[in-house]
């Protein structure tokens, strides 16, 4: 098989994971009528390919994480001008803050353990939970360091060594995701 058809076939995976989880985002807000499903179905068109990314390749693209936090600010700032409750802006712009913040300080304190990729994700992730509610910040940030952290462990033993990395950005999507079915 030739570069250019695993690269075709790479690319239609990636596309059908990332439609598959934006109809299960609209399956889960039929199932629970959360608010924001507009928000949460851009979002997923961001969120999906970027895992799939840094699960192959450790990295974050920033097309991805940065695009996806100023497209989903600008639906947030848009539906705000809209309806006249810029509310749920402020919120994210917050969450913003607060997410990436955190993981600002853990990368500066330790670069090799927390790429600069997982702060931009902060950006984006942190737009979501803010729009909710900036309180849901804490909670997703334990979560994914608490998931990361027995992945961790798992791939030390799995390999037997102590210097392994994995990829964060998954956790970090779980610990929202886990965040935001708490308002379910």
């Amino acid at each position: 098989m030739t570069h250019s058809t695993t690269d075709a076939r790479q690319t239609w995976f990636d596309c059908g994971l990332t439609v598959a989880g934006v109809v299960l985002v609209a399956i889960a807000h039929l199932v629970w009528g959360q608010r924001g499903l507009v928000v949460d179905l851009v979002a997923a068109a961001f969120i999906v390919p970027l895992v799939l990314v840094d699960l192959r390749e450790r990295r974050l693209p920033d097309g991805l994480t940065l695009g996806g936090a100023a497209s989903l600010l600008l639906l947030l700032a848009i539906e705000g001008a809209a309806t006249g409750d810029l509310g749920p802006w402020a919120g994210a712009v917050l969450g913003a803050l607060a997410m990436s913040g955190v993981l600002l300080v853990l990368h500066l304190a330790s670069p090799a353990g927390m790429g600069f990729g997982d702060v931009k994700l902060g950006l984006l992730l942190g737009v979501i939970l803010g729009s909710r509610s900036v309180g849901l910040v804490p909670g997703a940030l334990l979560v994914a360091g608490a998931l990361g952290t027995i992945g961790g462990l798992v791939l030390m033993c799995k390999h037997r060594r102590r210097d392994v990395t994995l990829p964060f950005g998954p956790y970090l999507v779980l610990g929202t995701v886990a965040a935001l079915a708490s308002l379910a």
